[in-house]
């Protein structure tokens, strides 16, 4: 799969989270598990997806959540 697939599945995963009435920021391990991804690889992409600014990360890539950006990204 290539980066610009996972990262589409991360801001889906990430605006999915929106929907919840209260939206709280979503775990690397729960992100990984929903995309069948070692969190190594997955933390990666968070890195280069947070340097781009399509979403906002912890320094330890733990807790994560999707910018403006990012939701305008996913829709196109």
């Amino acid at each position: 799969m290539s980066m610009y697939e996972y990262q589409i599945q991360v801001l889906t995963i990430l605006s999915q989270n929106l929907q919840n009435t209260r939206p709280q920021l979503v775990t690397t391990d729960a992100i990984a598990g929903e995309m069948d991804i070692q969190s190594p690889k997955l933390r990666l992409v968070l890195n280069a997806m947070n340097s781009l600014g399509l979403i906002q990360t912890d320094p330890d890539l733990q807790y994560n959540l999707i910018t403006r950006k990012g939701l305008n990204h996913l829709g196109q």
